[in-house]
């Protein structure tokens, strides 16, 4: 046995049958979790050690994708140790083995019509099977929009915080300024705009972090593997659609979103399970506002002193200002208009 990773913990996988183990190598994914890929004589795996959700809730998230799986809908299960059982207990950590699945992550740009649709349509048979077999045991998450006065009082919060760093040799500086400016002037012009204090009608477990680093595709771009449910939530299915769609088929500049492709992947959702118009509406309203009332990367540089995701903010800048100008086109793409 080849061992790649520190400290791997091999002694696990001896709950498991899992025939002669060839290689075991750490997969560099996961701020919280920690994963390795096990090559062994019947195939290959991936040994979890479980930290963001563990016991009870670990298990019940095992029991959605049990329901998943037996509808069709591409996730991964969990494989069985010798005692039958999901997960293994090793010095207080909690373990679990899962086949390795192949494929890739896709943006949605470099995808067909087709496979846009069938992505759209994966995701509506996901939530169609959460609507219909595992009711939702708490009240929604809640996704109450920021007032106008609170988003511009962070602006100007931020601002003051910008013009205290003077000297910033990245560039950094200046787009954060461009930004906020951007964004104060759109939210005084714009601030009647703000969502209503609507729930949505529609709610239920979600898969809570539906992006295209959470999704595997196969050659021909249809979906091998929804990963990751460790933010299984209550919440709008209407929501998770759209935020889908946004992370799917944004350009990451200027040219805001790909509204063809948007059209086709809304088509499939609604074709498979339709929320109906006024509830995609909502939810599009309040994805809008929340774009141009969140400054995370901002904060995160100024507050947190974190500059790892400094480079994102040019392309949602660009987003918030192209989705504003192009509302309507937005929102009926999403309809699958």
């Amino acid at each position: 046995m080849t061992v790649t990773a520190h400290r791997l913990p091999d002694a696990a996988l001896t709950h498991w049958d899992l025939g002669q183990i060839f290689q075991m190598q750490r997969v560099q994914t996961g701020l919280m979790n920690r994963s390795w890929r096990v090559d062994t004589s019947s195939g290959s795996y991936l040994l979890k050690l479980f930290r963001d959700v563990t016991g009870p809730e670990l298990q019940f998230q095992f029991h959605v994708l049990q329901t998943l799986g037996g509808s069709g809908v591409p996730v991964v299960l969990p494989v069985l140790s010798r005692d039958g059982r999901t997960t293994i207990f090793l010095e207080g950590e909690e373990f679990g083995v899962f086949p390795w699945v192949g494929g890739r992550h896709r943006s949605g740009l470099s995808m067909s019509r087709e496979a846009c649709r069938d992505l759209g349509s994966v995701i509506g048979r996901l939530h169609r099977t959460l609507h219909a077999s595992i009711p939702a045991d708490r009240a929604p998450k809640a996704e109450n929009p920021p007032t106008t006065e609170a988003a511009l009082q962070k602006v100007d919060r931020l601002l003051e915080l910008v013009a205290a760093g003077r000297g910033d040799k990245t560039g950094f500086e200046a787009i954060a300024e461009q930004t906020l400016r951007l964004k104060r002037g759109l939210l005084v012009r714009l601030g009647d705009r703000r969502p209503p204090d609507l729930l949505p009608q529609y709610t239920g477990y979600t898969h809570g972090d539906l992006h295209p680093h959470n999704v595997l595709h196969g050659p021909d771009d249809r979906i091998s593997a929804i990963l990751d449910w460790d933010r299984l939530v209550v919440s709008s299915y209407a929501r998770e659609m759209a935020r889908a769609a946004v992370f799917y088929f944004t350009y990451g500049d200027e040219r805001g979103l790909d509204c063809d492709r948007i059209r086709a992947f809304a088509g499939g959702y609604r074709s498979v399970f339709d929320v109906g118009e006024p509830e995609i509406g909502l939810a599009t309203h309040q994805l809008w506002w929340d774009r141009l009332t969140d400054n995370w990367v901002i904060e995160w540089h100024y507050v947190r002193h974190n500059s790892a995701c400094d480079h994102l903010l040019p392309g949602q800048t660009g987003l918030v200002k192209w989705w504003t100008i192009h509302y309507s086109q937005v929102e009926q793409a999403l309809m699958g208009r």
